[in-house]
């Protein structure tokens, strides 16, 4: 009978206990109601009216205004707007001759080696971009570096390869016009090995081995064939086109297993009568 007591005691503090909890709770609920939603802080009190009108005003061109995501493809931006209008009033191309007597200047070749060790950190390296590069899809690179477009007095280089979906994996692209003038160099000893000049011969006259790797270099075009090629690279015969029937990888460059004898079928057992 003395337990009883103890538990009623017990059950007059929880009670309490819950009412000074739920009178907290509802003292707190109320005040929350009469100060307003919270803002965090730096939030502007203009609605999303006021702010895209004062874009659309400013005459900066630094302040792009908000379309709708259906007049995106529309819309004209990034480094190129320049561009937009200019293939509308290029003129057509004119025919390339495959057939045109071609001589080849050795200067030509200098001066194109030496543009293309350049743009790239050692010789085999993917080049980098020498233009800025506007956040689209890949198929605005293809578009241009597909066929090797000629727009305002400059030329896109062909791809060498076949299309893949992330240019700026290997191609790395410019720094942000905010850090163009910010050093970036890192300390590297690595020495690659000199771009060669021109492929070996078996004999005088017979067609010269191809003097690089074929990976990633699969479309002989890109450099030496056609309107798209290389001065001084250009190839005397682009009629031509399968080119590896006459001209040999290397098995090294192309790191090809090698091979101490020639594999041969088992010899035929003949019955001599």
């Amino acid at each position: 009978m003395s337990d009883q007591p103890k538990l009623a005691g017990r059950g007059r503090l929880m009670s309490m206990f819950l009412f000074v909890v739920i009178a907290v709770s509802a003292i707190g609920y109320l005040v929350g109601l009469s100060d307003g939603v919270p803002r965090p802080d730096g939030v502007s009190e203009r609605s999303p009216t006021d702010v895209a009108e004062t874009s659309a005003a400013d005459a900066s061109g630094k302040v792009i205004p908000a379309v709708s995501y259906a007049e995106i493809p529309a819309t004209p931006m990034g480094p190129t707007v320049a561009y937009q209008a200019k293939p509308v009033a290029l003129s057509d191309q004119p025919a390339y001759d495959l057939f045109k007597k071609i001589e080849p200047s050795e200067a030509d070749k200098l001066d194109s080696s030496r543009i293309r060790s350049s743009r790239r950190a050692y010789n085999g390296a993917p080049p980098i971009i020498p233009h800025a590069v506007e956040n689209t899809s890949d198929a605005a690179c293809y578009a241009c570096h597909g066929g090797g477009v000629r727009l305002d007095g400059m030329k896109a280089s062909v791809m060498s390869h076949a299309y893949l979906a992330n240019c700026v994996q290997c191609h790395s692209p410019p720094p942000p016009t905010p850090f163009q003038d910010v050093p970036h160099d890192v300390d590297n000893h690595f020495v690659g090995l000199a771009a060669p000049q021109a492929g070996k011969r078996a004999y005088p006259g017979a067609p010269p081995t191809i003097p690089h790797s074929q990976w990633m270099r699969e479309s002989c075009n890109a450099c030496h064939g056609g309107p798209n090629g290389w001065a001084g690279m250009e190839s005397t015969h682009p009629w031509r086109t399968n080119c590896t029937q006459c001209h040999a990888p290397s098995a090294i460059l192309d790191q090809a297993i090698p091979a101490k004898t020639i594999p041969m079928l088992p010899p035929l057992d003949v019955v001599v009568n």
